[in-house]
């Protein structure tokens, strides 16, 4: 009850502060933008003026003597398509200097010159300005249809020679007033509210019929430009907000009662009051239900997190309830799938790990003894003087010393390539001229680290897939090269490739990662460098395929740029 008493009290007092505020802002953007309204359409009449003042029948016009028929009818034409699209004018008037006149809707009441008049003279005396004139009373002018003075307002601007500043006529533009009543009516002053306008001299431009406007003096906005003040008018308060325009010199006045706020906002503290007696009621029966729905599952979720801390990863949360606390429970559910998920996922990838590295210790314990003996047999070659069986000894105990590497996990690029042409010679003199191939590094790349033994398995592949059955001589090319940051190794035969079948499904297998199968397996080889490169730097890295039918192979290999040798 304290609760609902506070939270009630304390926002409707700030509420109807807020009101309050919102009310002046309101109205004082109301005011800003009427200002806005106004000075834009004025401004699009001034805009006219300069149109006509360019016009060359308009410029033909000003120098007449005297009237010309064919000249006026076409700047009658001119003055209709501003009428036609400018339905706020109520009539377009140019006078000369010689006192012809022309419009289509403004005439002459009398044969006096219309040079001679007040809103004349004032335009040619200062060209540069357009002028204003509210109530525009004694003209010797009249419209058709006919206009009060009451309801237009009069735009002036004088039209000059351009070289010697010579006034050459007057342009005059009756505005209707009730432009700025539709620009006002949807502002949304109240009741009792309204914008009325006054020039420079204190004169009423515009006010909407209300007996309050007559009742507001001069006096009570302190010569100043803009601002607000709270007046008492016959038993209303009213709150005063105006705003100067230095286009037209006019203030602009909007006039809003206080009251009409107050009363609203008095309601809304009667509606608050009594919302807030109908909760306290409801909230007396409901909050118990309320709490026992909400703290159980939830002590039942914090018991299944406390169990799952502890390591039982066997807890799921269940719940019939289709609430926050469910989909909390949902979220804890996934979230220990989530964990034995991974926890299988950690425990396969280091059975694999474990799996390459036992393959590849395998593979380093046999060249041991078949290295000591080859070095025998090479002694035994060279005493005999047999160069050709030296030169394929020396190149399997490279292949064995380089394969062995004291253990370690990685060798530089240059030593990977001594390797491979180490085996590349074995197998020339085995296929005799059954083949060719080239080495080419980026001198870049061969100070790089790279695992060991991954080009022989694809050279193998190569030599006994690709050249063993091609007819006549085949050729291997191998390239290192870094690119986009990665290092680039390829193996290059000009065998009778793969159909496009073979070669998505190959690619699958490396993008899946592939197993370590048995050594039957078809591409084993292959596979166990490309699982060796991801265990070792992520799924980005591996092998990669590229395959044309009767036209060759190449295997990518992607690895990484390694500057320092890997920790075994």
């Amino acid at each position: 009850m304290l609760s609902i008493t506070v939270s009630t009290a304390l926002p409707a007092y700030e509420y109807t502060k807020l009101m309050e505020r919102q009310a002046n802002e309101h109205t004082k953007k109301a005011i800003e933008q009427v200002k806005k309204n106004i000075e834009l359409h004025l401004q699009g009449l001034e805009n006219i003026t300069k149109y006509l003042s360019g016009n060359e029948y308009v410029s033909d016009f000003l120098l007449l003597q005297k009237p010309e028929q064919d000249v006026e009818s076409k700047v009658k034409a001119q003055l209709k398509i501003y009428m036609n699209t400018q339905p706020q004018i109520a009539g377009i008037l140019i006078v000369n200097k010689n006192d012809l006149s022309i419009s289509n809707e403004m005439y002459r009441m009398s044969r006096d010159a219309l040079i001679n008049e007040n809103w004349y003279k004032q335009a040619v005396n200062a060209p540069s300005m357009i002028h204003l004139e509210s109530r525009p009373v004694g003209r010797n002018i009249t419209t058709n249809p006919k206009y009060s003075a009451d309801e237009v307002l009069s735009v002036t601007k004088a039209i000059t020679d351009e070289k010697t500043g010579e006034p050459l006529g007057v342009i005059l533009i009756d505005w209707k007033l009730n432009t700025i009543y539709n620009e006002i009516q949807n502002m949304g002053f109240g009741a009792h509210g309204f914008v009325y306008i006054v020039d420079e001299h204190s004169r009423i431009v515009y006010t909407p019929v209300n007996p309050i406007v007559y009742r507001i003096q001069n006096s009570w906005f302190n010569h100043t430009r803009s601002g607000s003040f709270t007046k008492r008018i016959q038993g209303t308060d009213y709150q005063m907000m105006y705003d100067y325009s230095n286009y037209t010199k006019w203030k602009i006045v909007g006039v809003f009662s206080i009251n009409e706020t107050h009363a609203f906002i008095r309601s809304m503290r009667w509606m608050v009051g009594i919302i807030a007696a109908i909760v306290s009621i409801f909230a007396i029966f409901a909050a118990a239900y309320f709490t026992s729905s909400i703290t159980r599952p939830l002590g039942q979720l914090s018991l299944l997190m406390k169990r799952a801390a502890q390591g039982d990863l066997e807890q799921k949360f269940e719940s019939e309830n289709e609430d926050e606390i469910k989909r909390l429970g949902d979220s804890f559910n996934r979230m220990i799938e989530s964990i034995k998920n991974l926890l299988n996922v950690i425990n396969l990838i280091e059975k694999r790990k474990r799996e390459a590295e036992l393959k590849v210790l395998q593979e380093q314990i046999k060249p041991h003894f078949l290295y000591n003996t080859l070095d025998t047999i090479k002694w035994m070659a060279q005493e005999y003087q047999a160069r050709d069986i030296m030169t394929v000894i020396d190149a399997l105990t490279n292949l064995f010393r380089i394969g062995l590497s004291k253990g370690k996990e990685s060798i530089k690029v240059s030593e990977e390539i001594e390797h491979i042409r180490s085996y590349l010679i074995i197998q020339m003199n085995r296929y005799e001229d059954k083949f060719d191939y080239d080495i080419e590094v980026q001198e870049e790349a061969k100070n790089l680290f790279v695992l060991k033994l991954i080009l022989q398995p694809l050279v193998e592949n190569s030599i006994y897939h690709a050249i063993k059955t091609k007819r006549g001589r085949g050729k291997i090319s191998i390239q290192v090269k870094i690119i986009d940051d990665k290092l680039f190794l390829s193996v290059t035969d000009d065998g009778k490739g793969m159909n496009p079948e073979q070669v998505k499904a190959m690619n699958q297998r490396l993008e899946d990662g592939g197993t370590i199968g048995s050594s039957n397996s078809s591409g084993y080889g292959m596979l166990n460098v490309n699982e060796r490169i991801k265990l070792s730097f992520g799924n980005e890295f591996g092998l990669h395929i590229l395959s044309r039918e009767n036209q060759g192979t190449t295997v990518e290999i992607w690895h990484p740029i390694v500057r320092h040798l890997l920790d075994p």
